[in-house]
């Protein structure tokens, strides 16, 4: 079985495969079923880092009673051409099914010969422990709503009762998130970005750039959705296409400010190790949705020590280097983002008006920026090795639990001697997921970045809305409920020749979400929260173990 190779071999059919509608709702642990068969789990990968995906037309499901997920998964195997008894080609001659001399028959995906021997993906049937398993891609559809969407999501599991309660589970309730883009790709609606995470008030409002990695031209236009998918009020002020023209082979990626770089020989890490020693590397080399999260067991939230884990990279640099361009997705767990309405819920009846103060930067305003730079909850900074010790050089920006993309961080390096660089990540337990980590040495190259706005909007009140999101203005769209949508067309760019095209999505706004803020504000509890170094943390390790032991426990009640 080859790991990353097969997982990306179809990475991008998954979004394209069923035309029916992608939810993310989420039901409450006492309402998981142990038992139930019907999530879709369409990849697995284990915590030693093997990847596996599933045959579309049949994903794999949970074994009730086994503790354990089964499917026919992708691999890769060999043949000899002298013990090919029989075999089936299309049209262009590509192997679609072979039979051996002893009995063996495969249905081939893809084939390449390779001297004497043919070289097969096809799907076998497997059975993977539930203990084993690190993250599942999960998908859910509703059917019997008219709209075509369709998706999938990653889910973090840890332990074989986390692993039951999330494959029973859409997303996790009072996860916080922002608005979902789809765009249509001739037949569904695929979704495709997730901007301005972590902007949970107006005062918070910020701008972001998202890459849409597939969007495509569909008679002359191009559609997005705007999607509300949470249980949260969304405030979107502007949103446009922009079109970034750029020489063949090279990709892009925006930074924080929307400042676009080009990166045309990006290198992976040599080594990755965790403050343990322990070898990461096949977790965060490659940008493939097989990535590095805390590993929870054991861990103590009333334990000794910084609540942290601690991540070294090794990356190759040419010597005198002046700059590295870091190409991070990295991004926030699902319980991290769950952990944000759990500090709202803390503020009860009062959280309106710690609302207000943050928005017209008040004392709250500040005392937030202080908090989410010194606990890294939701901004992860970036610390480079230099000859008088580490310092810091970036800060990643979280925010999106369902859907991220590349960004792009500019480090200075010019006190970094020699032909290594060392970089390091100090992640709060249980609150970021890497999935990849690159640098550039290369000078930008010349692009054409074009924004487009949209000719066509339509909010869920079927409203032109057109001038609303021609910029950023604080005039919004206010989606409140589950399930409203906002349909956007744009008239297709033509592109000159010799050229690739990278599209985005601008887009600026905030959301609220609809967290229980009733009764007295815990006021000696939002201090330690707020104030006291690495407790936030803490708490919210506290909070995940109380949420599993109730998943447990169900389990056991249901098993007797």
């Amino acid at each position: 079985m080859t790991r990353k190779i097969v997982a990306a071999f179809v990475g991008t059919a998954f979004c394209l495969f069923e035309l029916s509608c992608y939810s993310t709702r989420v039901r409450p642990p006492d309402q998981i079923d142990p038992n139930k068969t019907s999530t879709k789990i369409i990849g697995v990968v284990t915590k030693s880092g093997e990847s596996y995906s599933f045959r579309p037309s049949n994903p794999a499901r949970v074994v009730p009673g086994e503790n354990a997920i089964a499917g026919d998964a992708l691999t890769e195997g060999e043949i000899a051409k002298a013990d090919i008894k029989s075999r089936v080609q299309d049209k262009k001659g590509n192997y679609t099914s072979i039979q051996t001399a002893d009995g063996r028959r495969y249905s081939i995906v893809s084939s390449r010969e390779e001297g004497n021997k043919v070289v097969f993906i096809t799907y076998t049937p497997i059975k993977i422990p539930l203990s084993d398993v690190q993250q599942a891609r999960v998908r859910k559809f509703n059917t019997g709503k008219t709209l075509l969407i369709s998706g999938s999501t990653v889910v973090a599991l840890t332990g074989v009762f986390l692993a039951y309660a999330l494959l029973n589970m859409d997303i996790m309730e009072g996860a916080e998130s922002c608005p979902f883009v789809y765009f249509f790709d001739g037949e569904a609606y695929v979704l495709d970005a997730e901007p301005y995470g972590a902007a949970v008030s107006e005062g918070l409002k910020r701008t972001d750039w998202v890459e849409l990695s597939n969007l495509r031209e569909v008679e002359g236009k191009y559609r997005l959705l705007l999607t509300n998918e949470l249980d949260e009020t969304q405030y979107t002020d502007e949103l446009k296409l922009v079109a970034v023209d750029h020489i063949p082979g090279a990709s892009i990626a925006p930074d924080l400010a929307g400042r676009i770089h080009t990166f045309s020989d990006p290198q992976q890490p040599v080594s990755a190790v965790d403050q343990t020693g322990r070898d990461i590397l096949t977790f965060v080399r490659e940008n493939d949705q097989v990535f590095w999260l805390s590993d929870l067991e054991e861990r103590n939230p009333d334990g000794e020590g910084e609540f942290r884990d601690e991540l070294t990279f090794e990356f190759a640099k040419p010597a005198g280097a002046k700059k590295a361009k870091l190409l991070a997705n990295v991004w926030t767990t699902m319980w991290g983002s769950h952990s944000a309405g759990k500090y709202m819920e803390l503020f009860g009846s009062s959280l309106e008006e710690t609302y207000e103060e943050v928005d017209r930067h008040g004392p709250w305003y500040g005392r937030f920026f202080s908090w989410m730079a010194k606990e890294e909850l939701y901004n992860l900074k970036v610390w480079v090795e230099t000859p008088s010790g580490w310092k810091q050089r970036g800060l990643i920006m979280g925010g999106a639990p369902v859907i991220t993309k590349d960004k792009a961080y500019i480090l200075d390096v010019s006190d970094v001697p020699g032909e290594v660089l060392r970089l390091k990540l100090r992640p709060p337990v249980n609150f970021w997921m890497v999935n990849s980590l690159a640098v550039d040495y290369s000078e930008d190259t010349t692009v054409k970045i074009t924004e487009i706005a949209a000719e066509s909007v339509i909010d869920h009140t079927g409203r032109d809305a057109r001038a609303v999101l021609a910029e950023t203005d604080s005039l919004y769209i206010e989606s409140p409920n589950f399930g409203e949508r906002t349909e956007l067309v744009f008239a297709a760019l033509p592109l000159a020749p010799g050229l690739e095209r990278t599209f985005l999505v601008k887009a600026s706004g905030y959301y609220k979400a609809h967290v229980e803020a009733s009764g007295e504000s815990r006021t000696e509890l939002i201090a330690h929260v707020f104030d006291e170094p690495g407790f936030a943390a803490r708490y919210s390790l506290r909070e995940y173990q109380k949420w599993a032991a109730g998943v447990l426990a169900k389990i056991s009640k249901e098993k007797r």
